[in-house]
């Protein structure tokens, strides 16, 4: 799962392409597949605008298992603070 920073919506669609999720100019159909889930926290308009400290969070929980809308079988999430600028990228993963 993922935790894209979406300060702005077509930013989401870049870095899914950034990060090589799907190729130039298919995240929108990637996103309409649903083959990844995407900011299940409802993202910067759902929860708070908070500079990555919620996407964090998020991240924390759905490897946890105790995510409101949790990702079944989370065992990994990317989360990034945003794109366009020098940003931060942070992966977490559940062990063994």
């Amino acid at each position: 799962m993922a935790v894209l920073y979406d300060h702005f919506t077509p930013f989401v669609l870049m870095q899914l392409e950034e990060f090589g999720f799907c190729g130039r100019g298919e995240a929108a159909g990637c996103v309409a597949e649903g083959a990844l889930p995407l900011n299940t926290h409802g993202g910067q308009l759902g929860e708070a605008y908070l500079h990555g400290m919620n996407g964090i969070a998020e991240a924390v929980r759905q490897i946890r298992g105790t995510a409101v809308n949790q990702v079944p079988h989370a065992a990994r999430a990317l989360v990034t603070a945003g794109t366009g600028v020098p940003t931060s990228g942070l992966l977490l993963g559940a062990d063994g």
